[in-house]
């Protein structure tokens, strides 16, 4: 996880902002895709706590937990090239085991989480899997092992294929390294084509996710939403104003979708809760006009009987 005030901060933010938000359908998507499972779409869908105390009190934060139909995975994004990472998500993953761990008599099990790194952008080539080895005496080891999934080495379409459509917004960091060292006014404008290039490419795609694999509208317009920060942010100094203003235009369309499906959901509620009282209103009317029913129906036997009464007198 970067550190705060780290010039990735808006990567970690972004990641955590759109994993955090992600409808259930699109997490199961998500995870399946990440960790290669076959979960069912109507699995159930829980974000767990993130955060762990050491035993110096420090608190620290892995950046997702998420249990789905029972199973616990944990993810960590990272940007900068640590080669501490594996021993963090070690660390993070027992704490986790910790929390689920079962006891019985003479027995304590600690069910590890599966878990994986997310590398958004790297300089090295990180291994496809990190393992860690513990050894217990006598020189028994246990592996725990780690998938690393690189970004960038897919291309749009594969991170489709890969089901990883939630992590989209990121293959902007595809143009971060050019953009930094583009010098002359010809690399400059090759780079700002790569942007509209490219930012309409990712934006079309995520859009399309609706469709193809059910986002919601939520799922997209927080995904845009983060797409246009990262244009936005990684394409600082050049002209990307065409690019970011195509993504607002969307983001107002899905704004004015999402606006309209809330009212006519307020109306639905509307129409069920005016139902709902009118049949109440009906019910304590129809009980009043029972009660008066019976009330007239005794006032008529008194009657009735009265009458006989004065009949037998004559």
């Amino acid at each position: 996880m970067a550190q705060p005030h780290n010039t990735t901060d808006i990567f970690d933010r972004s990641f955590k902002q759109i994993i955090s938000s992600l409808s259930p359908n699109a997490m199961i998507r998500f995870i399946n895709g990440l960790f290669h499972t076959t979960h069912p779409l109507d699995s159930p869908v829980i974000h767990l706590s993130t955060e762990h105390i050491r035993s110096n009190l420090e608190k620290r934060q892995a950046d997702e937990v998420v249990s789905v139909a029972g199973h616990t995975y944990l993810i960590e994004e990272q940007t900068a090239d640590d080669a501490t990472m594996a021993i963090r998500v070690f660390e993070y993953s027992y704490a986790q085991a910790l929390k689920e761990k079962h006891i019985h008599p003479g027995l304590i099990i600690l069910p590890f989480p599966q878990a994986a790194v997310i590398y958004l952008e790297t300089s090295k080539a990180p291994p496809e899997q990190w393992e860690i080895q513990v050894v217990f005496p006598p020189d028994t080891p246990h592996s725990f092992k780690i998938q690393a999934v690189k970004l960038l080495e897919y291309t749009i379409e594969g991170i489709v294929e890969q089901g990883l459509s939630a992590l989209l917004p990121f293959y902007m960091l595809k143009l971060r390294k050019p953009a930094r060292e583009a010098k002359s006014a010809a690399e400059r404008e090759e780079v700002e084509r790569a942007f509209k290039e490219v930012g309409i490419q990712v934006k079309e795609t995520i859009e399309a996710c609706g469709e193809r694999e059910g986002y919601s509208d939520e799922d997209i317009v927080t995904l845009l939403e983060r797409l246009e920060g990262l244009i936005q942010y990684i394409g600082k100094g050049y002209k990307v104003t065409e690019v970011t203003t195509m993504v607002e235009e969307s983001l107002i369309g899905y704004g004015k979708r999402l606006a309209l499906a809330a009212e006519q959901e307020g109306l639905q509620k509307g129409l069920q809760k005016g139902l709902q009282k009118g049949l109440q209103e009906g019910a304590v009317e129809r009980q009043r006009l029972e009660q008066e029913n019976k009330r007239l129906q005794r006032e008529l036997a008194e009657l009735k009987r009265i009458m006989g009464k004065d009949g037998r007198g004559h």
